[in-house]
């Protein structure tokens, strides 16, 4: 019995997870959409209880995303730094989960250069290309799946064979018809 009630306590955990980052995630297209939310989008993720690596590495996001919106540039900073320690420790945590590196290799690629903090992104983008037939295990919705297709399509951050494989790798998703 008491493994019955074990496996029952998981499997609603990972039920309402599923929810919450199905939640987290809109919320997130929201933010990159209109960044005045980023504050809403802190506040939002900051006291999330016993949040997942993946929901780590959304408030680590949450942290980069607030540095576009304080106007002091020590703020600014501080703000990346708070990202690069929370980003670190998630991807540390579960470094074969494409959407944390996902969410890495779109902030790096975004941050100024002459902040030296954009080191990941070949590698990011390799672990993404090989790991996207774990993207239906993730239980990822097809428009975050064509997100992720479309960001790495129109930052020329793939080589061609590498979107030639995305595409046969993730034609459930749609990424083949929405790509062109």
């Amino acid at each position: 019995m008491r493994i019955v009630v074990g496996i029952l306590s998981i499997a609603i955990a990972l039920t309402v997870s599923a929810q919450d980052l199905s939640e987290i995630r809109s919320e997130f297209h929201a933010v990159v959409l209109n960044p005045d939310d980023s504050r809403s989008f802190y506040d939002f993720l900051k006291d999330v209880e016993n949040p997942s690596s993946t929901i780590k590495a959304y408030q680590a996001v949450s942290e980069a995303l607030l540095a576009q919106v304080v106007w002091n540039p020590f703020s600014k900073l501080k703000q990346v730094m708070k990202y690069d320690k929370q980003m670190e420790a998630a991807v540390e945590e579960d470094p074969a989960n494409i959407e944390i590196r996902f969410l890495r290799l779109a902030i790096e690629y975004n941050l100024p250069s002459f902040l030296g903090m954009s080191t990941h992104l070949e590698e990011d983008v390799e672990k993404i290309v090989s790991g996207l037939s774990s993207v239906s295990e993730m239980q990822v919705n097809p428009m975050f799946g064509k997100y992720i297709f479309y960001f790495l399509n129109e930052t020329n951050l793939c080589t061609s064979e590498q979107l030639a494989q995305m595409k046969q790798s993730f034609p459930s998703a749609g990424v083949a018809a929405g790509a062109e």
